[in-house]
């Protein structure tokens, strides 16, 4: 295994890693449970394009676990170098190598960069049913500073 940036070619392996580990925590799917499919895209489509949008923004921070050309889980990061702030908004592990340390290296990994971006801090935040990044972010050292609700209304 190793953690490297990645490539365009990984972005469908992305995808389908963001797609299979978001079901069930992602905003966008609880959206589409109130008002439907909005603009003729489904939850997928909107989480899968906020992947891109991420690579496309900051391709030097994004990274991903590879074994064996196969892409186990990847992590993206987002810079502002005025505020001194770093940004995880998306990280995902494929779930045949869930439990293997794959999310922690990531992380590890993502705050390594953003350190030598010379920034002070890096955020992540999680959905309230997300039990797994409840446990793991504070167990890599992300101390909670503040909880958010998100309400949505179809215009």
């Amino acid at each position: 295994m190793n953690i490297r940036t990645y490539q365009p070619d990984d972005l469908e392996q992305m995808r389908r890693i963001t797609i299979e580990g978001f079901d069930g925590t992602a905003i966008d799917q609880n959206v589409e449970r109130n008002f439907g499919p909005l603009a003729g895209h489904d939850w997928r489509w909107r989480k899968a394009r906020q992947v891109d949008e991420d690579c496309e923004v900051n391709p030097a921070g994004v990274f991903v676990m590879e074994e064996d050309g196969k892409v186990l889980g990847y992590i993206t990061t987002r810079i502002d170098p005025g505020v001194g702030k770093g940004r995880i908004p998306n990280l995902a592990v494929d779930s045949t190598a869930q439990g293997r340390g794959i999310g922690r290296k990531l992380i590890d990994h993502a705050v390594a960069y953003c350190r030598g971006e010379g920034l002070a801090y890096v955020m992540i935040e999680t959905m309230a049913n997300n039990v797994v990044g409840q446990h793991l972010y504070p167990s890599c050292g992300f101390v909670e500073v503040g909880r958010q609700i998100h309400y949505a209304l179809k215009v």
